[in-house]
């Protein structure tokens, strides 16, 4: 209620507005009779004061004053004087006053009982607000016709428009939905945004945008809220104020369609956490905990919906140190290079498993990379490992083939993208029993070479890495093909290595890249963590 809504109620009718003009739109949202000063410790925003004057009796202006720059700094809508009683005549300082402070004063007869202005006053108030809270649960129960029936999100929007009247917009990102109701342009460009306070009845935030159309040259205002949840990512409703705006009882119908919609994106969640640990638990099945039974295997895969073809290959890559949003990303990327996929999830990695016509339709190296190109770029630490194409016979080697890689890759730094190939002969080394073995092909005149002289190892490896062609090697480093021979004939001397026995060559050089790929990984992590 406003006050020129007050004025016009019956027990109004003889009073007198003595201030004209001012704050007739002030909002009345209770009402207080005064009895004490100390205003700041009962009064509130939007009340309306009762008052005889008996508070004032011999106090000094100053203070009356300093009680009227509380009233204004609390936000009281105005003032309600009853003469004829204590006094006769509305004195000069509380017209002067409610002027300057901006507070309308109106003037009621003895006979006018504060009971009756109380009454008066919440009577329209108690009945706005159970009209309210009635608006509030028939909505809901509406609602809750459709949620019994697991409705869709957009059977739930159908039902919100068809009630609020007013165009609408919901965002659900992570279900890739976009539902627009109404026929407002698509163009609008958001040029203002306010908060809105909390209401009396809401618990939501709510913003007010102020939307300009280009095409029309017109603006358009609507409320906006992001639907808070721990089950999905940021889901935004949108709804037009339209013509005449938004009553307190649209707002209850929003807050309604809040309601449920955090309930069925939480159902989702269940749903498919339900169905994520069930299909994870049959890929344990299938990957580690292989059944001896082939009969048993091929069951597993139907139940999974991997039984389409004959083939099958694996893609894994290490999630010790990666954000629960990247690993999800990184496996959804992965999965959407091919039809029939399976994922295994690990508290140290993650394996796509595909189901693949034939040896022609095999992830390939490049294809990887293509498709996780910026993932690649951002994180040195990721390694992919690939494993080869297997029949459903020896599936089980698809995950042991995949874990050694990364972890031979994780002491040894081949690429960002592996397959068994690019081991060449340390693929006879890979597993774990046997990786520790590896580092005893890296001779300690070689790692102190590396240490001591680490501009020696350089050229001993890019002369490895050149074919042993000097000219080359003086090319890539930038010197003198004579200073590369010294510096390998040096190198000869230190390591008691002779380049014509072919045998001792092929160790050195070995070790020299073994070394070489494990100063590359230690080098990484610095940077990394430096970083």
């Amino acid at each position: 209620m406003r006050i020129y809504e007050l004025l016009r109620l019956e027990i109004f009718q003889n009073s007198q507005l003595l201030t004209g003009e001012i704050g007739l739109e002030n909002e009345i949202e209770s009402v207080m009779i005064l009895e004490a000063l100390d205003i700041e410790k009962w009064s509130r925003k939007n009340q309306l004061i009762l008052t005889s004057l008996y508070a004032f009796e011999n106090m000094e202006l100053a203070e009356i004053e300093d009680f009227f720059q509380k009233m204004r700094g609390i936000g009281v809508s105005g003032m309600v004087v009853k003469v004829e009683r204590l006094i006769n005549r509305v004195p000069e300082w509380l017209l002067s006053f409610c002027g300057k402070y901006q507070l309308p004063l109106i003037k009621v007869k003895k006979d006018v009982t504060y009971e009756q202005i109380v009454l008066a006053i919440y009577q329209p108030i108690l009945n706005h607000q159970s009209h309210v809270l009635k608006t509030y649960y028939e909505v809901r129960q509406r609602f809750n016709r459709l949620t019994r029936n697991f409705s869709s999100y957009e059977q739930i929007m159908t039902e919100f428009y068809h009630m609020i009247q007013k165009d609408c917009l919901l965002l659900l990102p992570e279900q890739k939905l976009t539902l627009r109701f109404g026929t407002l342009p698509h163009e609008l460009v958001v040029t203002k945004r306010v908060k809105m306070p909390i209401g009396e009845f809401s618990k939501n935030h709510y913003e007010l945008l102020t939307l300009f159309s280009h095409s029309e040259s017109k603006e358009y205002f609507a409320l906006e809220t992001n639907i808070a949840n721990n089950f999905s990512s940021e889901c935004t409703l949108l709804v037009h104020e339209g013509e005449v705006g938004l009553k307190e009882t649209d707002l209850m119908i929003i807050e309604n369609l809040i309601d449920v919609i955090q309930e069925k994106l939480q159902m989702d969640f269940l749903i498919k956490k339900d169905r994520y640990t069930r299909l994870n638990n049959l890929a344990d099945a299938i990957l580690q905990n292989t059944p001896n039974n082939l009969d048993e295997v091929k069951s597993l895969l139907k139940e999974a919906k991997m039984d389409y073809y004959p083939y099958y290959q694996g893609v894994a890559f290490a999630t010790k140190d990666l954000p629960t949003e990247e690993k999800r990303m990184l496996r959804n990327k992965l999965r959407s290079l091919r039809t029939h996929t399976l994922f295994f999830e690990h508290h140290n990695y993650s394996l796509v498993l595909y189901n693949l016509k034939d040896e022609q339709r095999r992830l390939s190296k490049e294809e990887i990379r293509r498709q996780l190109v910026d993932s690649l770029r951002q994180n040195c630490h990721l390694v992919i490992a690939t494993s080869p194409i297997k029949p459903v016979a020896t599936i089980k080697e698809i995950l042991i083939d995949c874990l050694d890689i990364l972890r031979f890759n994780q002491e040894y730094l081949i690429a960002n993208v592996v397959d068994i190939q690019d081991l060449g002969i340390f693929r006879y080394f890979i597993s774990e029993e046997k990786l520790a073995e590896v580092a005893d092909l890296i001779f300690p005149e070689l790692i102190d070479l590396q240490l001591r002289q680490p501009e020696l190892f350089n050229t001993l490896f890019t002369f490895f890495k050149t074919n042993r062609n000097y000219k080359q090697t003086s090319e890539v480093l930038f010197l003198h093909a004579k200073t590369i021979r010294y510096r390998i004939d040096r190198i000869q001397e230190l390591l008691a290595l002779d380049l014509n026995n072919p045998l001792q060559t092929m160790n050195i050089e070995i070790a020299t890249y073994l070394l070489h790929l494990k100063l590359r990984r230690k080098k990484i992590e610095k940077t990394s963590y430096l970083n």
